[in-house]
C-alpha cells in the first residue's frame, strides 16, 4: 500500500472542533502557569526550572500538535486520506496521551541519572512509532 503525501481531498479537517480547543486550552493553561510562575516567584531559578523539567516534554508535543494541526487544516481544508490521518492522530489525544508520558518518563530518567542512563531517545523514537500505529489505524479507515 503506497501512502500519498498530505493533500486535497474529500475529508474536513476543520479547526474549530471540541478536540483542537481543548489542545488549544491545554496548551495556553500551561503558558499561564508559567506566566503565573514568573510573575509572583520572578527571582525562582529552582521554580523554574522545576516547571520545565516537569512541564517542558508536554509543552513540546503540545505546541507541536498545535502547530501540526493548523499546517495540515490551512494547507487542505479538505483533506486527503493522509491529511486526515495524521489530522485524527493528534486531535483524537490517544497519541498525546501514550507518548508524553513515555518521553516524560525517558528524560526524567535520563536528566536525574546525569546522562548516564540514555532513555530519552529510545522513549521518543517510542512516541514516534506509536504516532505511526495510530496514524495507520486512521489512514485504514477506523
Amino acid at each position: 500500500m503506497s501512502i500519498a503525501p498530505p493533500g486535497p481531498g474529500s475529508a474536513p479537517l476543520p479547526l474549530a472542533t471540541a478536540s483542537f480547543y481543548v489542545l488549544l486550552a491545554t496548551l495556553g493553561l500551561f503558558v499561564v502557569m508559567l506566566l503565573v510562575l514568573r510573575t509572583y516567584h520572578p527571582n525562582r531559578k529552582r521554580g523554574l526550572e522545576g516547571y520545565l523539567e516537569a512541564a517542558g516534554v508536554s509543552l513540546a508535543f503540545l505546541v507541536f500538535s498545535v502547530l501540526l494541526v493548523v499546517a495540515i487544516a490551512l494547507h487542505d481544508p479538505e483533506g486527503n486520506r493522509t491529511s486526515f490521518a495524521a489530522y485524527e492522530t493528534i486531535l483524537t489525544g490517544y497519541w498525546l496521551a501514550f507518548a508524553i508520558p513515555v518521553v516524560t518518563v525517558g528524560s526524567s530518567v535520563q536528566g536525574r541519572s546525569r546522562g548516564a542512563i540514555h532513555w530519552l531517545v529510545p522513549s521518543i523514537v517510542i512516541a514516534v512509532a506509536m504516532f505511526f500505529v495510530l496514524f495507520a489505524y486512521y489512514y485504514a479507515g477506523h
